[in-house]
């Protein structure tokens, strides 16, 4: 619109003006580098008083203005004609204005003119509003209307810089739940409004900010090198992170961001802001003022998303497959129990370690179907071993989500009794954390379970909270000592005592102690002597199928 206002007009310069208290926004523009002016040199704020066309036909005459920028500055703009944009509710916001460098009248005909295409502005202004391309906070264009105008600023780009992304974090989504539980919203919504302001500020002249999140702007701008940008970062966290009062009570906002450089080439307005949002969780997990986008990071993401959409698939593919891992009797070194581990090979992407597939599962809602089908194969093996005479203890592990529901200990139970087994040969492994609390949903599945005879293992002790405490209020028989403890047992003092008190205090309370991850003669010594109950490792037995268990215990009873 801002190009037909200057093509009709027969105008170098038009532009539109949105008047704010202390300066006004030039929204859109054609002819005119200049994005704000300070509020004392408006003359748009003239035709919002008018609340008609407004026109100067020579600034250089006009002693309101013939010291005005526009005309002493380079671009020696000499007259002025401006319709005001006049919301439904009556209250001007700002203007639509040509301006000529040469004196001039506007005749009736051109001033209704303009009168017709400010109407044309602000229905389109307000549409906006309406389609929701614009924050009603803090008033700035939202994501949407950041897709809508990304080929712009693609299409303006002068060639002779490099064209930059950023976005933007003023607040922690915990900081934030807490706040507004105790202050409400509008304190808040206040806050990131001040925010915003302040980063618009600082771009003035640089770029248009976009709302693209609760708390979270972007914009893009040419700069001519990695340096510069890092300087804008360092000058916009000392703007935004100056405390804000909010609801008497001073706050200071947060400034993490994400940065990437724009391939238009290779990019659409998805892609920068997805690219974005990468570098801004990595300066969020990094507790870094900002991040670059990293590729690698972006291709472990996607990866781990591409894993979770092929899972369920690969399950009516049989491209899963359990190996089981025989435990020890650290005295007599006769084979007591195996754990189940999943594996899978991916056709693409070839042997995918559970380290990497299982936490992903954890986030989506693939995980319980995965747990059920693991439950099935190794029952099923488990019992194969009972009719073939093995006195074996099968242990499978089990996560947060698959305890979050109220039927999971029943539906365990209720395998187990489909097959013929005692629960007292199934023993569960849940790993320590605070999801584990004395009355937690999963906590009162364990229960459950413990009451029915399957004994409950906490396992990689050793490599988070530790705490004997909370062990001594869960249904809890068997602790597994983490690998990480073990790797220095046979060559560290310290390693020695950490174990030591581990063993002792869990046997005074009851516990049975298994070492994972033994891989050597000396470490297996040195843990039977310290009075560990039983040992996993590669020193003693590799993962394995399950027909070879049969053969590998048979041969160490031999």
């Amino acid at each position: 619109i801002t190009r037909l206002v200057a093509f009709s007009m027969r105008t170098p310069v038009a532009f539109v003006s949105i008047v704010g208290v202390q300066n006004q926004r030039f929204v859109s523009r054609v002819g005119i580098e200049m994005a704000s002016t300070d509020i004392r040199y408006s003359i748009c704020s003239y035709a919002m008083e008018n609340r008609d066309v407004f026109v100067v036909p020579d600034l250089a005459a006009d002693a309101r203005f013939n010291e005005h920028p526009l005309l002493t500055g380079p671009t020696r703009l000499r007259s002025y004609a401006g319709a005001p944009l006049i919301a439904k509710n009556g209250v001007p916001i700002g203007a639509v204005c040509v301006m000529d460098r040469v004196p001039r009248e506007f005749d009736a005909n051109e001033r209704e003119q303009l009168r017709t295409l400010a109407e044309m502005v602000m229905n389109q202004l307000e549409l906006r509003t309406m389609a929701g391309r614009q924050d009603p906070v803090s008033g700035l264009p939202n994501r949407h209307q950041f897709h809508i105008d990304y080929e712009g600023h693609v299409g303006r780009m002068s060639g002779q810089a490099r064209l930059y992304a950023v976005m933007l974090d003023v607040l922690d989504v915990p900081r934030f739940t807490e706040a507004g539980q105790a202050l409400g919203m509008p304190p808040l919504e206040a806050m990131i409004h001040r925010c915003s302001v302040r980063v618009r500020m600082a771009l003035e002249g640089i770029a248009e900010l976009y709302q693209v999140g609760v708390s979270r702007f972007a914009f893009m701008a040419e700069f001519a090198s990695d340096e510069d940008v890092s300087r804008l970062m360092s000058e916009l966290k000392r703007r935004v992170v100056r405390p804000i009062m909010a609801a008497a009570i001073p706050m200071s906002p947060q400034f993490h961001a994400g940065v990437c450089i724009v391939d238009p080439a290779q990019d659409a307005g998805d892609d920068v802001i997805r690219k974005l949002l990468v570098g801004l969780q990595a300066s969020i997990s990094a507790r870094s003022d900002f991040c670059w986008y990293s590729e690698r990071r972006d291709e472990r993401l996607r990866r781990g998303y591409r894993l979770a959409a092929d899972a369920e698939r690969a399950l009516f593919r049989q491209e899963f497959s359990l190996q089981f891992q025989p435990r020890y009797d650290a005295r007599t070194r006769r084979a007591v129990g195996a754990e189940a581990l999943i594996r899978w090979t991916h056709p693409r992407l070839g042997p995918v370690g559970p380290g990497e597939f299982i936490p992903i599962f954890e986030r989506t809602a693939v995980m319980p179907l995965v747990t059920a089908w693991v439950l099935d194969q190794a029952l099923d093996q488990l019992a194969i071993w009972c009719d073939l005479g093995l006195d074996l203890q099968l242990s499978i592990n089990l996560s947060p989500s698959d305890l979050d529901r109220p039927d999971a200990a029943t539906e365990i139970l209720q395998r187990l009794a489909q097959r013929g087994l005692p629960p007292a040969l199934l023993e569960v492994e849940v790993t320590e954390g605070e999801w584990v609390r004395e009355n937690s949903p999963g906590t009162e599945q364990l229960r459950q379970l413990a009451a029915a005879g399957v004994r409950v293992a906490i396992d990689d002790f050793g490599s988070g909270y530790s705490n004997f405490g909370y062990l001594s209020k869960l249904p809890v028989s068997i602790i597994k000592i983490d690998k990480s403890l073990i790797d220095g047992v046979a060559t560290h003092p310290h390693a020695v005592l950490k174990i030591k008190a581990i063993v002792q205090l869990a046997a005074g309370l009851g516990y049975r102690t298994v070492a994972e991850g033994v891989e050597t003669q000396a470490q297996a010594d040195v843990l039977t002597g310290l009075g560990c109950d039983e040992l996993q490792g590669y020193f003693l037995a590799r993962p394995m199928g399950g027909d070879e268990i049969e053969r590998s215990v048979r041969d160490m009873a031999g």
